[in-house]
């Protein structure tokens, strides 16, 4: 197998964005490198960090291959090389299990990529553009990268700020719909948060704006969300069991006596006020109003770092479920061209002596060769009992 990758690794986005391939362009490139006679099986993954062609074929197909990318793209080769990745057989299949696994991503460990590998290889196998070669190893890596998300925590130990901040809101204790207010949701914190948080349902959003003419970069879907004018914050604070503020304001947005004035009448109904800002958004007093709990940046941070170190050892679990199911797909791939031959091999060895065969690997092998051999032998006895 070969793969070519134009990735964050060697080239900005708006270059990534020019090696993208559209449906049109896959198909394209597809029919080139059929007729080109040189490759078997070609998968074309791309993602906003990366381009990448996995293909099979002979030693030619790598070529074939770059100049089939260089026609479909319009550009000169010479362009392309400059931001390439290039892999090929061992490395080429170990890069595939990195990536699937999120061990070649941008965040370190992340799940997203594996949905993406699937899609393309689905893709593929589809249009009947996968030999025997991608089809085993495509299984292999996706099988691989779903155990590392079974076995292991890895996906499941946030360190965003703005994903802890989900967690909380998640896991706040309210029966029915929870009332989410977010102070600066036009902030790049506060979008992410919202963005967050408005992916599970029984969530409902309001936001502050400045301006009657803010636009968020993102539609939810259905009434989830409304906008308010900042101003009018606290008229809208005895509704809400949870407020975030994430702006950079230079003053509190949320002061103990404005907010105890807004909660007046309110009993001591639980309420969560989250301040992810720098310098503080929140009066760090309005904590002792009844009922109100105050998470701010630190106690995020602390979060973070402590799941910095629980995520570190599950990626060293991760890694060696990848090395193992790596090992096996790579041996896997070895061994089945000489399935075929065993017919061959049983006549070739007809009436020879175990001990004949030995001498004659020992003398046709270097010394490395003869310990692996040698350490098989040593193995083979208890092997056979097991059997």
């Amino acid at each position: 197998m070969y793969c070519i990758s134009v990735s964050y690794k060697k080239a900005p986005a708006d270059i990534r964005g020019r090696f993208a391939f559209n449906s049109q362009e896959k198909e394209e490139l597809a029919a080139k490198l059929r007729e080109s006679g040189s490759v078997d099986g070609c998968v074309v993954l791309c993602t906003c960090n990366r381009s990448e062609i996995y293909i099979s074929g002979g030693k030619g197909s790598i070529r074939a291959l770059q100049e089939a990318v260089a026609a479909v793209k319009e550009i000169p080769q010479q362009e392309l090389l400059k931001y390439l990745n290039r892999y090929s057989g061992d490395r080429a299949t170990a890069h595939l299990f990195k990536v699937c696994c999120g061990f070649d991503s941008m965040v370190l460990g992340e799940d997203e990529i594996l949905g993406q590998v699937r899609d393309a290889y689905q893709a593929a196998l589809e249009k009947k553009d996968v030999n025997y070669e991608l089809n085993v190893l495509f299984q292999r890596a996706i099988a691989c990268a779903k155990r590392i998300r079974t076995d292991t925590r890895i996906s499941t130990t946030p360190l965003s700020v703005a994903t802890l901040v989900a967690n909380e809101v998640f896991h706040f204790p309210k029966e029915g719909v929870k009332q989410v207010m977010i102070i600066g949701i036009t902030g790049k914190m506060g979008t992410t948060i919202a963005k967050n948080i408005l992916a599970k349902p029984g969530i409902r959003v309001t936001g502050t704006v400045r301006s009657h003419h803010a636009v968020l970069d993102f539609a939810p879907k259905g009434e989830r969300m409304e906008l308010v004018h900042y101003k009018d914050r606290y008229q809208y604070a005895a509704d809400m069991d949870i407020i975030i503020s994430a702006t950079t304001s230079p003053h509190y947005t949320v002061t103990r006596e404005e907010l105890s004035n807004a909660l007046d009448g309110g009993g001591e109904r639980e309420r969560l006020l989250i301040d992810v800002a720098v310098p503080l958004d929140m009066d760090p007093e309005a904590a002792k109003l009844p009922g109100v709990t105050l998470r701010d940046i630190d106690y995020f941070d602390t979060l973070s770092k402590n799941n910095e170190q629980i995520r570190l050892k599950e990626l060293d679990r991760a890694r060696a479920i990848m090395e193992e199911d790596l090992d096996a797909a790579l041996k896997e791939m070895l061994f089945h061209p000489y399935i075929g031959r065993l017919k061959e091999f049983r006549a070739a060895f007809a009436g020879k002596s175990p001990e004949s065969l030995l001498f004659m690997i020992r003398d046709h092998v270097d010394s490395e060769d003869l310990k692996v051999v040698l350490r098989v032998l040593d193995g083979l006895e208890t092997w056979v009992k097991e059997d």
